[in-house]
């Protein structure tokens, strides 16, 4: 049996996955095997549901998802035996899926011939010929003459004068036989080439998944700040393996060798932002992160990032990105709280103004006693390299993470992940890193620990591992504007 899920709406509309495994977890995680895009489909949570082969039949289970799991209209309260055509909504108005069974019947064994009933007449069948009569009764005179051999009958000539104008035909049969025996022994030994070569490929390729798993468990460890990429790097890999085994034809090697090449690029980098001192960088600056909760006029929350960048006695101001405070329709949020890192104390927030040009933002909280900052802004002029290392503080998932829900308890913990700066343009600073819904409004930090960027976004489709930045000179305007 297999599981195939078509996706109708949301940001993978159009697609197709099929799967073969028993147990299927749904969500946003990067390790979800039925994935919803991290930054669109809001919705899905990062573990939603999972859908499991009992005997023959799939059971579909929500796992305690945030805005529920819908089967044709109607709110999951319990597992659901699933039927093709099933139509899966993952939230009121989230993304939906139609389900349907993909089983492997076998035609059902033919009649047997009924029996004959004695007497039956069987067509094409003779009776036997009755015997034939007995040879005349020749006279003396008849048996001492000699007789004539008689000449060849007219089928007999009928049947030589065939052979004759058919002789050349005979010979043209025959040599076309042997150019197909000739041309079908070339044929297998093509295919046999052929398959050889995709398979010394397949080797060759499997050989360097093995390597960059190694490598990639190598610089893991001791480099905590690398774990969600190096874990997101680890899951590409193993799933390249996979196809990688069961690759069908040359083209999508040559898809699956791109791929490859695309993982091994960003194991190149997490290799190089090893190298920063991540450990002094949370230092110096975890306690000016701030978990953002965001309400919106119609009820809907979400939770982003900001820092802190001023501080007085009455509270100070923190930089956030401008989706996080004002949605897509040009509604602003009715309430905003900041939770420092560390801390288990929602304080009041409220929007002091929003970049034109860029998305960024500029928030002010209300704490008495003040709040500390970042270490340090870097120069609006300051232009960002390719290759350089960077490292994240921020929320990636927000609540969704693993104890996430707790934090009125145990207060909220910042991430921080490492990466390369890839590609750099005027208004954006790319980065092969680790990121998801949450994580929007994160300070970006260069190898000396000075913010060059604000987290923003990534690349959909890339799981998280590509991300987008808005330049710091964004956030100086936004803070100059306001003085």
């Amino acid at each position: 049996m297999k599981a195939q899920f078509t996706f109708i709406s949301g940001a993978r509309a159009g697609q197709t996955d099929v799967f073969s495994q028993a147990h299927l977890s749904i969500g946003r995680h990067p390790q979800s095997e039925l994935r919803f895009d991290a930054d669109q489909d809001l919705d899905v949570s990062s573990r939603h549901a999972s859908v499991t082969l009992v005997g023959e039949f799939y059971i579909l289970r929500d796992l305690g998802s945030t805005n529920g799991t819908f089967v044709n209209g109607k709110k999951l309260t319990g597992d659901h035996m699933l039927a093709t055509r099933d139509v899966i909504r993952f939230g009121p108005s989230g993304p939906q899926v139609e389900f349907t069974a993909i089983g492997d019947p076998r035609p059902a064994p033919g009649p047997a011939p009924a029996a004959k009933p004695d007497g039956t007449v069987v067509f094409g069948q003779q009776p036997a010929a009755p015997p034939p009569p007995p040879p005349p009764q020749l006279s003396p005179e008849q048996l001492r003459s000699p007789r004539r051999t008689p000449g060849p009958g007219t089928q007999t000539k009928v049947r030589m004068e065939v052979r004759r104008q058919t002789k050349g035909l005979r010979t043209t049969t025959i040599g076309l036989f042997a150019l197909l025996v000739v041309l079908s022994g070339a044929y297998l030994w093509q295919v046999r080439a052929a398959d050889q070569a995709l398979a010394d490929q397949r080797r060759a390729l499997l050989g360097q998944v093995d390597s960059l798993m190694q490598e990639i468990g190598a610089i893991a460890q001791g480099n905590e700040g690398l774990r969600a990429a190096l874990d997101s790097s680890q899951a590409e890999a193993e799933r390249l393996r996979q196809l990688l085994a069961n690759a069908p034809d040359e083209d999508r090697m040559a898809e699956l060798r791109a791929r490859l090449e695309q993982a091994l690029r960003q194991q190149r980098s997490l290799a190089g932002a090893a190298s920063v001192d991540a450990r002094g960088i949370a230092a110096a600056n975890r306690d000016a992160i701030a978990l953002v909760f965001v309400e919106f006029p119609d009820g809907r929350v979400i939770t982003g990032t900001a820092f802190a960048v001023r501080s007085d006695p009455n509270g100070g101001l923190l930089i956030t990105n401008k989706h996080v405070v004002v949605d897509s329709n040009g509604t602003v949020a009715s309430r905003l709280g900041v939770v420092f890192e560390g801390s288990r104390q929602n304080f009041r927030a409220d929007l002091v103004r929003v970049s034109p040009d860029a998305d960024v933002a500029l928030i002010r909280a209300s704490v008495h006693r003040g709040f500390p900052v970042v270490k340090s802004l870097a120069d609006s002029g300051r232009v960002v390299e390719v290759g350089e290392p960077s490292a994240v503080l921020g929320f990636p998932l927000g609540l969704d993470l693993a104890g996430g829900r707790d934090w009125s308890q145990i207060g909220v913990a910042s991430t921080l992940t490492l990466g390369t700066v890839s590609r750099t343009l005027p208004d954006l600073v790319q980065l092969d890193s680790y990121g998801a819904q949450g994580a929007s409004g994160s300070p970006i930090f260069d190898r000396n620990g000075n913010v060059v960027a604000v987290l923003y976004g990534g690349q959909p489709g890339s799981n998280g591992r590509i991300l987008y930045g808005v330049p710091i000179r964004f956030a100086h305007r936004l803070l100059s504007d306001n003085e």
